[in-house]
């Protein structure tokens, strides 16, 4: 059992064992005090994360931006909006054949 946490900051690796055991039919209660997570609402928001992006919906994203005018700054994340929909595109076609 891994207790990776720092100041309330999860890590992917316990988020998923957490929304594993969850998954299997343990109680969310349960699983939110043997990881010692403060809210157990946490637990159903990394599940519905994990059910949508998979693993990599566990990772918490850090955006560091350069100094860049907001304009560039929003064309950047219509970018990256775009790339994810086509990535949960596929995931949900190879999920079904």
């Amino acid at each position: 059992m891994s207790t990776n946490k720092t100041n309330n900051r999860y890590s992917p690796e316990l988020k998923l064992e957490a929304v594993t055991r969850v998954l299997a039919g343990e109680s969310v209660k349960t699983v939110a005090k043997d990881y010692d997570v403060k809210d157990p609402d946490y637990i159903y928001i990394w599940i519905e994360k994990y059910e949508t992006y998979g693993e990599a919906g566990l990772n918490r994203k850090i955006r560091t931006y350069r100094k860049i005018d907001k304009d560039q700054q929003i064309k950047e994340l219509k970018m990256e909006n775009e790339l994810l929909k086509k990535y949960l595109q596929l995931q949900r076609r190879e999920a079904k054949g």
